[in-house]
């Protein structure tokens, strides 16, 4: 039986929920829009012994001076963003494969590890982060404010469409669930 504490919830922030399931030099990050994710991978950016994967990067035309995410878009460049996300399981292996020869760390800062088929795919360490459902929308909903000139009709529009947040983390707690009984 799974225990409920493992779970992402609405109004409680959490520690990550941390799983080695490999010895293999990977760190898979996830989580929920806002909950931190690239705030916690950012620490490895500067640093020479890893290569940081954002999936926001690699899956957008959006500038950026992370040249492995940017090199990634162009071997995904005839897939749209929609096929890359329902086939994850292609993508992350196609990544792990790019990058096998390389002594680095790799570090895969995704929300789409939810769309894992194939769990056995998975190497290295899955890091969750566990911060609260209400928590991530205030803070797309403030990241959004921030990044765009808008008016009201164009920001409730946004906010409306990402309180699917709402129900989305629901799958990512059987992510959670299904990794936790890997052994």
């Amino acid at each position: 039986m799974i225990e409920k504490s493992i779970y992402i919830d609405l109004n409680i922030d959490k520690d990550p929920y941390i799983k080695n399931i490999t010895d293999d030099k990977i760190i898979n990050i996830t989580g929920e829009s806002g909950s931190g994710k690239s705030f916690f991978s950012d620490k490895y950016i500067k640093d020479d012994n890893y290569i940081v994967i954002d999936t926001d990067i690699v899956f957008s035309n959006k500038l950026s001076a992370n040249l492995e995410s940017v090199e990634l878009r162009t071997i995904f460049s005839d897939k749209q963003k929609d096929y890359l996300i329902a086939n994850f399981d292609e993508f992350y292996l196609k990544v792990l494969d790019y990058f096998k020869d390389s002594n680095k760390t790799l570090v895969i800062d995704s929300a789409q590890y939810r769309n894992i088929k194939d769990y056995s795919i998975l190497k290295g360490k899955v890091i969750v982060m566990r911060t609260s459902i209400n928590t991530c929308y205030q803070r797309l909903l403030n990241r959004w404010k921030l990044k765009n000139k808008y008016n009201e009709e164009e920001f409730q529009k946004y906010a409306t469409r990402k309180k699917g947040i709402f129900e989305w983390y629901h799958s990512l707690n059987k992510f959670i669930e299904e990794i936790s009984k890997i052994n």
